[in-house]
């Protein structure tokens, strides 16, 4: 790292091109005006480099500006909220809306990410251009026989990855919908107001646009997306850098139907999902198996989703009465209260949610 170019008060956000958490703490970098440099390491592939200095195993990384390193992208955003409090705020002012956001956030970062990811890896054509495009990014000049190689083998990697996600095909069945759900809401939401919960962006902004900005680029999502959600697809372009943006919240009335939308497919894909990869993971069991629309999904249990629910009932229930009582009739038409309000065990302990 050369000291110089770190400055007092500056973050350096460690990510890379093809990462959708690493575009989500840029877009919210920027949007929230905080200084920052946008470093793409060198190493990402190798041994060495300032990744691994890092130790984080894992994209982003954000230094702080005492030069210390933090990965795990929403603890990170609430980590910035504390050290910057009152200013360009992601979070609400209403701790009810503030919770949805979170609720609608999660499932963006952990279920929209596995359409993205089965559309990325699924088809030769996205693997080619996506591993190119990607390792290009990362990697600048470089002779093709040598980038050639390096594509074979994280191509290789990303869909043995991806095989993991499902062992069934209805599983990418309901990850189709669901993406195709998501486009739907969104060109819904752009005929009321500019994001979810009005002029402007909240932390389920952030988290959507994440995984949508790689649709964008990504061929077969590009396609449906260009297709069927025309104005989500510039949304995305836009929420990459808004920092320009000085928007308001808006009243419940206003944001209701649109995050009402987005509930139901928490309610109908997500938290089923959720509370099946608790399960397994609480019973000590490798893999899960859920109907979700009829539709089977068998997959590997993944312990960070188990903590998921664990924070997110965790929230729900510190909120005060008066705040749950703004939104509990949306929840429970919504499918998604029994699911945030039953514990189901609590055999694996879920240390509070903070940066890793």
């Amino acid at each position: 790292m050369k000291t110089d170019q770190f400055q007092p008060q500056t973050y350096r956000l460690l990510g890379g091109p093809g990462s959708p958490y690493s575009l989500k703490m840029r877009a919210l970098l920027r949007y929230r005006r905080l200084p920052h440099l946008w470093i793409v390491p060198s190493g990402y592939l190798g041994s060495e480099g300032e990744l691994k200095l890092a130790g984080k195993g894992m994209i982003p990384v954000l230094q702080y500006p005492d030069g210390s390193y933090h990965a795990d992208s929403t603890p990170l955003i609430f980590e910035l909220e504390k050290r910057h409090p009152g200013y360009r705020s992601v979070l609400p002012d209403d701790p009810a809306a503030s919770f949805l956001s979170h609720l609608i956030e999660d499932m963006a970062d952990e279920l929209l990410v596995e359409a993205m990811f089965d559309m990325r890896w699924g088809a030769e054509f996205d693997r080619t251009f996506c591993a190119t495009r990607q390792l290009q990014g990362w990697l600048g000049v470089i002779a093709r026989p040598k980038l050639d190689a390096l594509v074979a083998k994280f191509t290789s990697r990303q869909t043995s990855k991806r095989e993991a996600m499902s062992t069934t095909e209805e599983g990418y069945q309901l990850l189709a919908s669901f993406y195709i759900a998501t486009l739907t809401v969104l060109e819904s939401m752009l005929e009321r107001t500019a994001y979810l919960f009005g002029g402007r962006p909240s932390l389920a902004d952030f988290g959507l646009y994440a995984q949508l900005c790689q649709c964008a680029l990504d061929p077969s999502a590009s396609t449906i997306m260009r297709s069927c959600a025309p104005r989500t697809f510039q949304w995305t372009q836009s929420l990459d850098d808004a920092s320009g943006v000085d928007g308001d919240w808006v009243p419940q009335s206003t944001w209701d139907p649109s995050v009402r939308e987005m509930l139901a497919l928490a309610g109908r894909f997500y938290l089923p999902l959720l509370r099946a990869h608790h399960h397994a993971v609480e019973s000590r069991t490798e893999s899960f198996e859920v109907v979700i629309d009829d539709l089977v999904w068998r997959g590997q249990a993944e312990s960070y989703k188990h903590k998921c629910l664990v924070w997110l009932q965790r929230e729900w229930a510190a909120l005060a009465p008066e705040d749950k009582a703004k939104v509990q009739p949306m929840l429970q038409e919504t499918g998604c209260l029994d699911y945030l309000t039953i514990v189901l065990t609590g055999n694996k302990p879920v240390p509070d949610m903070s940066p890793r």
